[in-house]
């Protein structure tokens, strides 16, 4: 690894780290004061800080492009004002020197991402919603209890074991409505449209001995009826694949699946983001000299484009949720307009 990539790697890694732990500290801050009101009224402290802590995987997938755009623009200012950028560019070295170091950080915040939102946030934003319908909002708990669902002349009673682990009644009867069939499941568990009971009792009426008891270690049938036919899973639970089934699922059926579509392209659009943030910061704040002004503007500007960037996301979404964009339109929309303006900038500037 070239001494010059591993000064500037290094270097942007650790303004990169500080900028995060900056902004968690004043996201942690600004959320103890705000929820601190709850305390005592459905909310105790060992509740705040679990909110808290669950909550930052979220804000750090959702500000890793902001994070990059911010921390790039102070290492990039910084080198500028201490004249080793001149230095660089005096050597006759281009700016992909400059780029490539910058842009493999950018390339493993946006890896870091995906693993964020893929593996991590699904499950800690189930428990954030829990605890903010239940001990903020005073609500119902959002996940599901007791369910009762019919397929044809099929009735399951469904009692949550996981969040997708199920104890399952399931009754089967006749075209009069006598029961013909009951299977008792330690565990259900649906997928692909079939159900998958393990631990099975299945017991049947008998003209001879009254009833038939039978016992499975595993019973396997199709069923179009699953545990979210009667409600619907939040996008946010998710995973990526999840999301792309489910949203096919409902544009097959002809319903809205706005929601679903702008959380799966969020999932790609975000991590691009991360690399178009180093490019703007680069684009507005390299300059060859040491001019505090010139300095200055180029970091205001970064730290201004970067709020811009957070609004027009939340924007574009709200317009998405509307029905006014198309969902996948808008959540990359932020991503075509700023990686235009880093484009730009980059190629403005060499041209002088």
């Amino acid at each position: 690894m070239p001494t010059l990539f591993r000064w500037l790697f290094y270097g942007y890694l650790g303004r990169a780290l500080g900028t995060m732990v900056a902004m968690l500290a004043i996201y942690v801050i600004i959320e103890l004061f705000d929820k601190s009101r709850y305390l005592g009224s459905g909310m105790n402290f060992s509740i705040l800080t679990e909110y808290i802590l669950l909550k930052i995987p979220f804000m750090v997938s959702e500000f890793m492009p902001i994070i990059l755009l911010i921390s790039a623009s102070i290492y990039v200012a910084e080198i500028s004002h201490h004249q080793e950028l001149a230095a660089i560019r005096a050597a006759g070295l281009g700016i992909n020197k400059l780029l490539i170091p910058l842009l493999s950080i950018g390339l493993l915040a946006a890896l870091l991402n995906i693993a964020i939102t893929e593996w991590v946030t699904p499950t800690t934003n189930q428990r954030l919603d829990v605890i903010e319908h239940v001990n903020i909002h005073k609500q119902a708990d959002p996940q599901r209890g007791i369910q009762w669902l019919k397929d044809g002349r099929n009735f399951y009673r469904l009692a949550p074991l996981t969040n997708d682990r199920f104890t399952m009644l399931m009754l089967q009867t006749d075209e009069k409505g006598r029961w013909v069939k009951r299977m008792d499941a330690a565990q259900a568990h649906y997928a692909n449209g079939k159900w998958i009971l393990s631990d099975v009792h299945i017991s049947t009426p008998s003209a001879e001995e009254g009833m038939q008891l039978v016992h499975r270690e595993r019973v396997t049938f199709t069923s179009e009826v699953g545990p979210d036919s009667a409600d619907p899973p939040s996008p946010r639970h998710m995973r990526f694949f999840e999301l792309y089934h489910y949203a096919n699922s409902l544009e097959r059926a002809g319903l809205s699946a706005s929601s679903f579509v702008l959380t799966l392209n969020r999932k790609l659009c975000i991590p691009v983001a991360c690399i178009i943030m180093v490019l703007l910061a680069v684009a507005l704040s390299m300059n060859m000299g040491s001019r505090i002004s010139a300095t200055s503007w180029g970091l205001i500007s970064a730290i201004s484009l970067g709020l811009l960037f957070y609004v027009f996301g939340n924007a574009s979404s709200l317009l998405a949720g509307g029905e006014k964009l198309s969902a996948a339109y808008s959540a990359w929309l932020p991503n075509l307009v700023f990686g235009g303006m880093a484009g730009f900038l980059i190629l403005h500037r060499e041209g002088k």
